[in-house]
């Protein structure tokens, strides 16, 4: 089955993005390229917090490892980018994010957190 994306502007200027099934106002623009395109890649994207996203690639790909997983049984690229992009500090702020629920934090959340707050203290010492 194949979903299309129809993209229209709303009276506001403020892009919408719809589909059979889901509808999304979109704030930031510069991501209705990267949903364009289909899949994510994450070298193709960038972040706000580089440090956080290449911190959250590699603990991925090390928990990918240990529960011999695939990576994006454990997140997928799109939630990772976003967290990266957001850097949650708390719960509340993480499972407000699409597509990380009360499951992946119960799994996950605590080493996210950690995570979240050693990339910023390394972004703020320029590590």
């Amino acid at each position: 089955m194949q979903t299309l994306l129809n993209i229209t502007l709303q009276p506001d200027g403020t892009p919408l993005v719809t589909s059979d099934f889901f509808s999304i106002e979109v704030k930031k623009t510069e991501k209705l390229k990267q949903w364009a395109k289909g899949p994510v890649r994450l070298e193709d994207c960038e972040s706000n917090h580089p440090t956080l996203k290449e911190n959250l690639i590699q603990w991925r790909r090390e928990k990918a490892k240990e529960l011999k997983l695939s990576a994006f049984i454990i997140l997928t690229n799109r939630t990772l980018l976003t967290i990266s992009d957001a850097a949650p500090l708390s719960a509340e702020e993480l499972l407000a994010i699409r597509g990380f629920g009360n499951i992946l934090y119960e799994r996950y959340g605590e080493d996210i957190l950690r995570i979240v707050e050693e990339s910023l203290t390394q972004e703020e010492l320029g590590l």
